[in-house]
């Protein structure tokens, strides 16, 4: 009789444990992804399709320095890297500040191209890269702290209306601001 009762109690913990361990609650991962509109020259962080940050990039001038346009992933965030350009090395940006990579480069999927700093602080807004997203150094810094090796990143085309014909103004202001609010 007293190994009846302790088989119903392991079968009744047993089936309790199958209950409780199928209902526990899931932990919801949040959805993330970096969008870069060529059109307006924008990079949206989106978190779960909301928009969480915004920022003024510069891409490329077009023909064969166009921004590719696709889905990829970041495969590496480098910190102070060197440039390899045009057959010269540039140190980082610390020392050289003629490292056209800016403070961080943050490389994509596609080989040669990433999202990354500038020594060109009134880029962001325009068409001046070799096929690149950059975007100012103090941007791209915060974006590096946030972002992760594995990150969609959505390069597309968007639609070059009225609003993109606005933002050119703005993205002038908003470097501006960042410029004077590099040198205090």
């Amino acid at each position: 009789m007293k190994n009846n009762r302790k088989i119903k109690k392991i079968i009744v913990f047993i089936i309790l444990l199958i209950i409780f361990t199928s209902v526990a609650p899931v932990s919801k991962s949040i959805a993330r992804t970096l969008v870069v509109n060529k059109a307006y020259r924008l990079l949206f962080v989106k978190e779960d399709n909301e928009i969480e940050q915004v920022i003024p990039v510069c891409i490329g001038k077009g023909g064969e320095s166009e921004t590719p346009t696709g889905t990829f992933s970041i495969i590496n965030i480098i910190h102070n890297p060197n440039w390899y350009f045009e057959g010269k090395t540039y140190k980082p940006y610390i020392e050289d500040k003629e490292n056209g990579l800016g403070i961080c480069w943050m490389g994509i999927s596609l080989s040669g191209y990433g999202l990354h700093g500038t020594n060109e602080p009134l880029s962001p807004g325009r068409n001046l890269s070799h096929g690149c997203v950059r975007m100012n150094n103090s941007d791209v810094e915060k974006l590096s702290k946030i972002s992760f090796v594995g990150e969609s990143v959505e390069i597309k085309e968007g639609e070059n209306d009225i609003i993109a014909k606005h933002l050119e103004g703005i993205h002038i202001l908003y470097n501006i601001e960042n410029i004077l609010g590099e040198s205090k």
